[in-house]
């Protein structure tokens, strides 16, 4: 029988093995996917000193958090696990935000209920949205899409959708190919995996403060990894280059304290700051990682949401990591395989709910394969996976989307922009995403944190909600971050609120 590279669980060529199998005679000329093989293809555990990862550990004893004791004190049930207890409580943020999504204002069904204006959510292209997706889901939804499909993750439709995206609106400097994708419900689900292969509990991820507080979330809860702010400058100067300076004094307090640092994680654009990296500040990213040999992840989830901003036509456009030539560019080595590139369609496309999300990893072989165990977890809904490949597909809508919704965004938030500055509010640069930064305690004359959460109560309390600064590790209280990329009638409504509550009058 002739010998063949086994298949790995990749779609769709899959990723080679060094294990060897025979296939018999009838599956010469087979397509080598995994789909395609069922019926001949041979996944052996043969000992393979190359091919398999290392044993699992020995079972650990319990935490002193995760004890029986300690659960007794507020828990009567049996044992709950180590993983799920010994975490943050999440509980008050969970109950917050049920809270608000169960009781938000609609103008005719609920003209009482909260204005929400701390949520990323866009609704400014939700006419266009509503149709093509409607017509996505009648037209292009097969027999198939009801069975689990031909990937284990997603499809090979949305993956080569995916990949021709990439390859037209992030200009990367090696062709992004299917197999190079992993796609799961939405950033959160892809993060918490991509995490959970990269590190071990207990080591630790650098990234700029302040810095979106959904990462708390997203990576500690499961992964139990440790994130660590690192104040750089204020201002422009955390954008430039020399911001780096804080990433090698924060490594070095780690390693004085016998913390382990695996990662850097750059969030471009940034929220909550909502603006975009200069080309040589994400070379200087690349540089730190291959000198300290860490992982750089790049969360890229509004890569297509940056818009005009004439107040400051100088800010850098937007540069995806997939677009650098390190060692072109620098002159110096660096292993591609510790880029991992994460982007999403909630937030450029409008559509939260849907959860779609995209790990793009072209040099990491080993990481995908070690993803697939996991990667039935969080495997994309055919409709979903339908509608956005629809989308992606089809090219005319698809520049006329991102332009339109660009061009909407801009509009927005140059309409927020001047009724904060009317009312005497700082309001930060920005370029991207769907929020403002604005100084709310420059304007009310406090700088301690007391007061911000006293305000943020205030005006949740008065019906509209913005989200306090603080809440995303910033070290100067008093800014808040407000979204402005919901319909202008609640925006309008929401900020009259503000004004109302706070006294804001216009200087």
């Amino acid at each position: 029988m002739p010998s063949a590279v086994r298949l790995s669980l990749q779609a769709p060529c899959g990723l080679p093995s060094p294990i060897k199998v025979d296939f018999p005679e009838s599956a010469k000329g087979t397509p080598e996917t995994l789909i395609s093989c069922f019926d001949h293809l041979v996944l052996c555990a043969a000992p393979c000193h190359d091919a398999h990862f290392p044993p699992q550990p020995a079972p650990r004893p319990s935490s002193k958090i995760g004890s029986r004791a300690e659960q007794r004190r507020i828990y009567l049930g049996p044992k709950l696990s180590d993983r799920a207890t010994g975490g943050p409580d999440a509980g008050p943020l969970i109950e917050r935000f049920s809270c608000l999504f169960k009781d938000q204002y609609n103008c005719k069904y609920n003209p009482k209920g909260i204005v929400s204006l701390g949520v990323a959510e866009n609704f400014l292209m939700e006419k266009e949205c509503l149709e093509f997706f409607g017509n996505a889901l009648r037209h292009s939804f097969m027999s198939s899409d009801l069975s689990y499909g031909d990937s284990l993750w997603g499809s090979r439709r949305i993956n080569h959708a995916l990949s021709g995206f990439y390859n037209e609106w992030f200009h990367p400097a090696d062709p992004v190919l299917p197999e190079h994708i992993i796609t799961g419900v939405g950033c959160s689900a892809v993060l918490d995996q991509l995490f959970y292969t990269l590190m071990d509990e207990g080591e630790a991820i650098l990234l700029a403060g302040p810095y979106y507080t959904g990462f708390d979330r997203d990576l500690v809860g499961r992964d139990r990894v440790i994130l660590i702010p690192v104040p750089v400058p204020i201002g422009d100067e955390g954008f430039g280059p020399d911001s780096l300076k804080a990433f090698d004094k924060a490594l070095a307090d780690c390693k004085s304290k016998g913390i382990i640092v695996r990662a850097v994680i750059v969030c471009n654009p940034q929220n909550p700051l909502g603006r975009t990296y200069p080309r040589e500040t994400l070379l200087q990213y690349a540089r730190f990682c291959e000198q300290n040999d860490l992982h750089l992840v790049s969360d890229e989830i509004y890569a297509m949401s940056v818009y005009d901003n004439p107040h400051d036509p100088s800010m850098s456009p937007f540069t995806s990591m997939l677009s650098l030539d390190v060692e072109k560019e620098l002159g110096t080595p660096f292993d591609k395989a510790r880029l991992h590139v994460v982007h999403g369609m909630s937030k450029d496309f409008c559509a939260n709910g849907l959860r779609v999300g995209a790990l793009i990893s072209q040099h990491n072989a080993l990481l995908l394969r070690a993803m697939a165990n996991t990667s039935m977890l969080m495997k994309l809904s055919s409709p979903a996976d339908v509608i956005f490949s629809a989308l992606l597909n089809d090219k005319a809508f698809l520049k006329n989307f991102i332009t339109t919704n660009r061009q909407r965004l801009g509009e927005a938030y140059a309409f927020t922009r001047k009724w904060f500055n009317d009312r005497g509010v700082e309001v930060a640069h920005s370029n991207a995403g769907h929020f403002a930064w604005v100084n709310l305690g420059g304007r009310l004359g406090f700088t301690d944190a007391i007061t911000e959460k006293k305000v943020f109560q205030t005006l949740l309390d008065g019906g509209v909600y913005i989200a306090p600064g603080t809440a995303y590790h910033h070290t100067v209280p008093g800014w808040y971050r407000v979204t402005f990329s919901v319909s202008r009638d609640n925006l309008e409504v929401g900020l009259g609120k503000i004004e109302t509550l706070l006294d804001l009058k216009v200087l």
